[in-house]
């Protein structure tokens, strides 16, 4: 069954080095939305701003300090930017992990049930739309 997403943004960028996975996600999530994948998070800022995404998933299983800085910028750059943390473990640096979950509007643990992305992603677009007509 489709779901009701007519007046919603629909396009969601999915970060993750692990193609075969993002492929999949794309396959579950491209009846409602448009899904673009990276492996990387090189030239976000520029992806964003071309493919008009409104919400990014991004894959925090080998992240670096250097994410931080990254989504910090966009944050600066795209204020009503959705972002999603997916992860199978979590950093141990317990400040690198507090900045990413700061920096997240939400986080999802892998291996996920689709059915939770979606609610999650629904959920974050819905909230986008409501602040835009306050504004």
């Amino acid at each position: 069954m489709k779901r009701d997403i007519s007046n919603r943004p629909k396009n969601i960028l999915v970060i993750d080095p692990d193609k075969e996975f993002s492929e999949n996600v794309r396959l579950f999530m491209e009846q409602d939305y448009h899904v673009d994948i990276r492996q990387n998070i090189e030239y976000i800022d520029h992806t964003i701003i071309l493919r008009r995404i409104n919400l990014v998933v991004i894959d925090a299983e080998y992240v670096t300090r250097d994410l931080v800085p990254v989504l910090n910028t966009i944050r600066r750059h795209h204020p009503g930017l959705k972002i999603i943390i997916m992860y199978t473990y979590l950093p141990e640096d317990k400040i690198l992990e507090k900045d990413l979950i700061d920096l997240s509007d939400d986080v999802i643990a892998k291996p996920f049930n689709v059915d939770l992305l979606k609610d999650k992603v629904d959920h974050l677009l819905l909230q986008q739309k409501s602040s835009s007509f306050l504004r």
